[in-house]
């Protein structure tokens, strides 16, 4: 008596074979959807969210906290995709690339089994290092996982396979008829065959990257140990992970020399630095010798750099081995010298727009001078008081939250809010030039505005609006490329174009009459 015996799969293999269908789905998706590189559009938005749902598709047999988690993280990620399609602002673009990155580092880390709150900066850098590595693996860690030649003969394999070549002439007959019966689809069907014919080579090269991107990605969504789908994936790393790292130690001696000099050295700098945050221009001018202009523009970015320098020593120093009741005291100091220091950057800032007005660079400035005191402060009631817990998170988490805060607020039109404001007379025109600079953000800023600008200024930018966003509804490219600021931007154009065009035409007539 014969007994019929049935091969069961691997959990790690049917886990390892949909990962990799999910990866070449989402290979496939991002060749449609993000046409020509482009990632400032509806296409990025659309490919994350497929990602998101991929990803809760293979996770969707962990724990409920695990499902969260990604949830969220994947929320927070299309939220940013969202602000490149709202937001037209260049400067934008690699602050959101910076933020999807840290979302899939903070994924990776925690998958690795570090809590949230009991992170430090460490574990956030070792993160965004292996992301990296990971995601250039790819389909690799997998191959071992898979049992191909199994694969490769099973009947459903056989079924599709043979279902395929039986079907394929059929097509291509019903193809014909239909060219012949209809015109319609026979355009179609030519520009499909004009297309594999010439761009096939590239959109398989494109698939074929994007699908090795996914899958990495993917992995990162995979806990190690407990729930985790694939476990053996990252095995290489379990060593160097569970070995601890001894922090190293400093003597009193060390310390008190390190943060004591430290702290002499900022007093020095900041108590002049205080006479001028309340003295005003004329002591500034009778104390340091410059001039305004000069003051604001000679030190604004080196108090940055010094900012940023001292809080990654203090987070530096934390972390070692050293005596507390030095440090501490002595650290405080430091932060509170640190937050003066930000207030004089602060004040040069607003002496420098005060005299040339607003750039995106400022805003920018501004938005991180606001991170970091706000950082500053969250390390002195924190790490200070002997709470490590949650400073690291809150240092990457306010990050992101101040680059979504950034694309929301429309930092192109602020400028061009603040420097209609305070249109200077002597350069009218290259202040204008540079509204227009700002790209289509700043348009309805701009026209609101219209009507109290100089005649000269009105005839400048009416002709280069109309020229840039009145006939650019014929030149708009794929719904891939869609910008909420560029549609945004014809609509301002359209509804003023006889106010555009009245002052555009004087221009002209003046011209030719002189």
């Amino acid at each position: 008596m014969t007994t019929a015996t049935t091969t069961v799969k691997p959990a790690n293999d049917i886990a390892s074979v949909h990962t990799l269908l999910a990866g070449f789905a989402l290979g496939i998706a991002g060749d449609l959807l993000l046409w020509e590189g482009n990632i400032a559009g509806p296409g990025m938005s659309i490919w994350v969210a497929l990602l998101a749902i991929a990803t809760w598709v293979l996770n969707r047999n962990t724990n409920l906290a695990w499902q969260k988690t990604l949830m969220l993280w994947s929320c927070v990620a299309f939220a940013t995709t969202l602000v490149l399609i709202f937001r037209a602002t260049e400067e934008l673009i690699p602050l959101c690339m910076l933020v999807l990155a840290v979302c899939a580092a903070t994924v990776l880390m925690q998958a690795s089994g570090t809590r949230l709150l009991l992170a430090n900066i460490v574990d956030y850098l070792r993160a965004l290092m292996r992301l990296p590595v990971q995601v250039l693996q790819g389909i690799w860690p997998l191959l071992g996982q898979v049992q191909l030649r199994d694969a490769s003969v099973s009947a459903r394999v056989r079924g599709v396979t043979r279902g395929l070549l039986l079907v394929a002439p059929l097509l291509i007959v019903y193809m014909l008829l239909f060219s012949s019966a209809d015109v319609t689809f026979a355009r179609h069907a030519s520009n499909l065959a004009q297309v594999l014919s010439l761009d096939l080579p590239q959109h398989i090269l494109v698939t074929i990257v994007l699908s090795w991107f996914a899958t990495g990605l993917l992995i990162c969504t995979y806990q190690r140990g407990g729930d985790a789908l694939l476990p053996n994936l990252r095995d290489g790393n379990k060593k160097s992970q569970a070995t601890n790292i001894s922090k190293k130690t400093l003597g009193d001696e060390e310390t008190a020399v390190i943060m004591g000099s430290l702290a002499a050295l900022f007093i020095l700098f900041v108590i002049p630095q205080a006479s001028y945050l309340f003295g005003g221009r004329e002591l500034i001018e009778q104390t340091s010798g410059l001039t305004v202009a000069e003051y604001a523009r000679r030190g604004f970015f080196e108090l940055l750099v010094v900012s940023v320098l001292t809080l990654a020593v203090l987070m530096l120093m934390s972390s070692l081995q050293c005596n507390q009741r030095i440090f501490r005291p002595l650290a405080l100091v430091l932060a509170v010298c640190v937050l003066l220091i930000l207030g004089s950057a602060a004040q040069r800032l607003a002496l420098y727009t005060d005299a040339y007005g607003l750039t995106l660079l400022r805003v920018m400035a501004i938005a991180f001078m606001v991170w970091l005191a706000v950082n500053l402060l969250s390390f002195s009631v924190t790490v200070l008081r002997g709470r490590h817990e949650g400073f690291a998170s809150g240092l990457v988490h306010s990050g992101v939250i101040a680059v979504l805060l950034l694309g929301t607020i429309n930092p192109a039109a602020v400028v061009a809010r603040v420097n209609l404001e305070r249109l200077s007379p002597a350069h009218e025109m290259k202040d204008a030039d540079y509204l227009l600079q700002l790209g289509p953000d700043a348009v309805p800023a701009l026209l609101k505005k219209f009507q109290s600008l100089p005649l000269s200024t009105q005839c400048f930018l009416a002709s280069n609006l109309l020229h840039t966003h009145r006939n650019a509804v014929a030149e708009q490219g794929d719904w891939r490329t869609w910008s909420a600021s560029q549609t945004a931007a014809r609509k301002a154009v359209e509804e003023h174009a006889g106010e555009l065009l009245a002052v555009a035409w004087c221009e002209r007539y003046i011209l030719n009459s002189n």
